[in-house]
């Protein structure tokens, strides 16, 4: 089975949101898709993917190892988060290409299932308006009457590292401190809330929210401060603080590899990560970071705020992930994160996705709304591929 070509696919979802997809197709005729959704930097992707395509033109696909090799870019120039997207995506498509000649699922490449199916915790950021209390608690309540048992929110509008510890942003604070709240008296205490800070906050602040959410029982707080290097011992500080107060802290989004997550795993920075199918490297890559945060009593809840293709790459990689048990989904975006696929959908209940049994992903893309919803520049930026 050769690559007959590598294509870069954008459908645009709305003024904030961009799905960006890899599609690959053999001379077969089988096609295999990815996603590796970036916000803001869609040109840049289609350059790095157009440069891939030269370099995978005509070459074998037949293996893991195969796929492995073919995923080791041969670009430019360093490309960070914009080449590890089109790698990740890359890969998706590799292995839904691998597991359709082979008549098996994704996640059977890699052996035996870990688990049945999957806790799917719904984030209703994106789907909430008007972001006041009561919006939140509205998006809260629709969640989970849906099935939902856990629910994500992201409350802290307008809110700065530069500027949170200053009277203006105390008061943002304090508003999404109601947000929270208002979550929790719509879904009462038997629902899992968790807070994503989206590294708005610096270490005095986030201890300032953690104790005014104390009596809220957050599952987890997610990536109150910057990521970098010089605030990892702030942040396994603050994930003592959090847990003094039995609170989780998650985090590392936007890493690569084992090699990008080895330094939060291994210095105890979270109790859950999350790897994101779309960035760190593809399921593989997903595959091998769970396997060392478990050898560390570290949970593994892949990021998954986007398309439909990195919630179906997501769902494999739980099937088959150590300690990979709990998944994001996106609710209430946008009605093309069903109408814009074909194939076998997860199949939610309960709270819970089954794992797919249709060959490779189970999935692809509809040409017809791809052509319907080209490419627009929009507005939300990172912010918006971050959930």
């Amino acid at each position: 089975m050769k690559i007959r070509s590598l294509s870069f696919h954008v459908l645009h979802v709305s003024a904030k949101t961009n799905w960006s997809f890899i599609r690959i197709e053999t001379d077969s005729g089988l096609a295999g898709w990815g996603e590796c959704s970036l916000n803001g930097w869609e040109p840049l992707q289609r350059e790095y993917a157009a440069q891939l395509a030269v370099a995978v033109a005509g070459t074998q696909i037949d293996s893991l190892a195969n796929v492995a090799t073919r995923c080791r870019l041969h670009l430019h120039s360093p490309g960070g988060l914009i080449e590890h997207s089109i790698k990740s995506a890359s890969e998706q498509a590799l292995l839904d290409l691998l597991a359709q000649n082979e008549g098996v699922p994704v996640w059977r490449l890699f052996g035996d299932a870990r688990r049945s199916s999957v806790e799917i915790y719904a984030n209703i950021n994106r789907a909430t308006q008007p972001r006041n209390p009561e919006g939140f608690a509205t998006s809260a309540k629709a969640a989970v009457a849906a099935g939902f048992a856990a629910i994500k929110l992201a409350p802290f509008d307008g809110v700065l590292p530069a500027i949170a510890e200053t009277d203006a942003a105390s008061a943002l604070i304090d508003a999404a401190l109601a947000r929270v709240r208002a979550v929790r008296e719509a879904v009462g205490f038997d629902v899992k809330v968790m807070v994503d800070c989206h590294w708005r906050l610096t270490p005095k602040t986030a201890r300032r929210v953690l104790d005014e959410l104390r009596d809220v029982n957050l599952h987890w707080l997610e990536c109150p401060i910057s990521e970098q290097a010089q605030w990892h011992a702030d942040i396994r500080a603050i994930r003592e603080y959090a847990n003094a107060r039995n609170i989780r802290l998650a985090g590392a989004e936007m890493q690569a590899e084992v090699e990008g997550f080895r330094p939060f795993i291994e210095a105890g920075l979270y109790d859950t990560i999350m790897p994101d199918v779309k960035y760190c490297g593809g399921v593989s890559a997903l595959l091998r970071i769970a396997e060392l945060a478990a050898k560390h009593d570290v949970q593994t809840a892949p990021h998954n705020p986007t398309g439909p293709i990195c919630n179906i790459a997501s769902l494999h990689a739980c099937i088959g992930g150590a300690a990979c048990a709990f998944l994001e989904l996106q609710v209430g975006e946008s009605e093309l994160f069903t109408s814009s696929v074909g194939g076998d959908k997860p199949t939610f209940a309960q709270g819970r996705y089954s794992a797919p049994t249709s060959p490779g992903l189970g999935m692809e893309l509809n040409a017809t709304v791809l052509a319907a919803h080209p490419y627009e520049p929009v507005s939300g930026g990172l912010d918006a591929s971050l959930g």
